[in-house]
């Protein structure tokens, strides 16, 4: 009896694993909980990642949810990893009809009926193949209203992205290469060529594939636009504005070279322009949503339209389910003003360019200036530079990344206390960035000090407040304040 009364006390720790969080999740779903159901889900796929019914069942609840890019965004991990789960193509095929892009919905579901004669969405997928055949109008489509140049362009970029999009470079450079030997003027070709150098940060080889277009082809449209975004991302005004001086004598007919033409015009500023292209530009035939939705949300904002602004931006945040911050009301923030970022990225100065970067990581500007940019280039980026993009990923136990780390630590206490980085703190966030650099050469181990006591120190310099102010805005003693004041005066 002792032993059973002993036994019946245990306590078993409870250890919910992707089974528990799964069935949660199946229930809540049913019960059409999505939120609740979302929750579990993704805790399930969390410790079972490679299950791709778990996976399969988040993607449906993202379905359920509106969030079309990310539900397909998880389908397609599943068909890398595991292709003979045939059902994916129809549940893509379903997202895309929902987006009304019915090029796409028509392609997987006849993919799937191509590789599932019996099963068990069989049914679903010709009932939904003939509701776009017989709702959706041909123009949906992007054949009706095409020339035969556009089409031809169409085609041949599709099979472009398809080769890049399954990590084939040197396959699709040598198709490229292959196409212009056999026709020397097929220019799209070389557009395509440079850009897988871009891509392969091969910088001036594709720079200079575009001078050969232009040399021998003047005026070339795809050419020029892709010369202003070189110009642009490696902040040579005078150059990208001169380009698109060039640009502004082209009324692109072609609907993705109106896309092109408007986001760089809305790049520029000029959004007035930018409204005008985009208003010609079928979505149904957009090759890049994410900049689409992105560049339309800043044009709309800029022209005053703010819930038309809002309604884009909250197409850009759910292809991949992310809540990114509206980046365009607090401009006078220098992380928000991507010409400023850009200048400092390119500038031969170090400490400017550690600034840069710094700035890259806190900007609500990322998508433009690196998703978006082709042309991002990190070679030559010294230790602290790789540090702080990555956030610290990976944090080596030694003083330079402690210092490092500390530091950045500090300029987030500049920014929680209203103090970030604009014109009129420049100054005090380059002076902390090179102190950074001076207290490792002098073995000042910043992992030892009270971190506020040197942030006050730094403001305290730059006169943004008596000694009892910043002391008190720290919580530290002024006593503190002056120790580690008399600190830094050293560096």
């Amino acid at each position: 009896m002792k032993n059973s009364k002993e036994d019946s006390n245990k306590i078993y720790p409870f250890r919910p694993n992707g089974e528990f969080y799964f069935q949660r999740g199946i229930e809540a779903f049913r019960n059409q909980e999505m939120p609740e159901a979302l929750r579990y889900l993704e805790r399930a796929a969390f410790f079972e990642p490679d299950e791709p019914v778990i996976m399969c069942q988040l993607a449906i609840c993202y379905t359920e949810l509106g969030q079309f890019d990310k539900s397909n965004q998880i389908l397609r991990r599943i068909l890398d990893e595991a292709d003979d789960i045939h059902y994916c193509y129809y549940f893509m095929a379903n997202n895309y009809a929902y987006m009304k892009d019915f090029k796409q919905a028509l392609q997987y579901a006849n993919k799937y009926l191509a590789l599932v004669s019996e099963g068990e969405y069989v049914e679903e997928a010709k009932d939904l193949i003939q509701l776009i055949m017989e709702e959706a109008p041909l123009a949906s489509f992007g054949v009706s209203d095409m020339s035969e140049i556009e089409k031809a362009s169409f085609s041949f970029k599709t099979k472009v992205d398809e080769l890049i999009s399954e990590d084939k470079l040197d396959e699709v450079s040598q198709f490229l290469i292959a196409e212009i030997e056999e026709n020397p003027t097929f220019w799209q070709a070389y557009m395509e060529l440079a850009g897988i150098r871009f891509k392969e940060e091969r910088f001036a080889e594709g720079l200079a594939i575009l001078e050969d277009v232009l040399a021998r082809d003047p005026g070339n449209f795809m050419a020029l636009c892709e010369l202003y975004l070189y110009a642009y991302y490696q902040a040579e005004w005078k150059q990208a504005d001169a380009v698109l001086k060039e640009l502004g004598k082209v009324e692109p007919f072609m609907s993705s070279q109106r896309e092109k033409l408007a986001r760089i015009y809305a790049m520029s500023g000029d959004y007035g322009h930018a409204n005008h292209l985009f208003a010609k530009v079928d979505q149904l035939e957009i090759m890049d949503r994410y900049a689409y939705y992105y560049y339309r949300a800043e044009t709309a904002f800029f022209l005053g339209r703010l819930d038309e602004a809002r309604d884009f931006w909250q197409h850009f945040n759910q292809i991949d389910g992310e809540e990114l911050d509206f980046p365009w009301e607090h401009s006078a923030l220098l992380a928000n003003d991507e010409r400023a970022v850009l200048e400092k990225l390119a500038s031969d100065d170090p400490a400017e360019h550690l600034f840069g970067v710094y700035l890259l990581t806190v900007s609500d500007k990322q998508p433009t200036l690196i998703m978006f940019n082709d042309y991002f280039d990190m070679t030559g980026w010294d230790f602290f530079e790789h540090l702080i993009f990555s956030e610290f990923e990976f944090l080596p136990d030694s003083r330079d990344a402690g210092n490092c780390n500390a530091i950045v630590a500090i300029l987030g206490r500049f920014e929680e206390l209203d103090f970030p980085a604009k014109v009129e703190t420049t100054s005090m966030y380059l002076f902390a960035l090179d102190f950074m650099k001076r207290s490792i050469d002098q073995k000042y181990d910043l992992r030892m000090k009270n971190l506020d006591g040197v942030a006050a120190a730094i403001l305290y310099r730059y006169k943004f407040g008596t000694q009892k102010v910043i002391a008190d805005l720290f919580d530290i003693s002024v006593a503190m304040l002056r120790k580690y004041t008399l600190e830094i005066e050293g560096f």
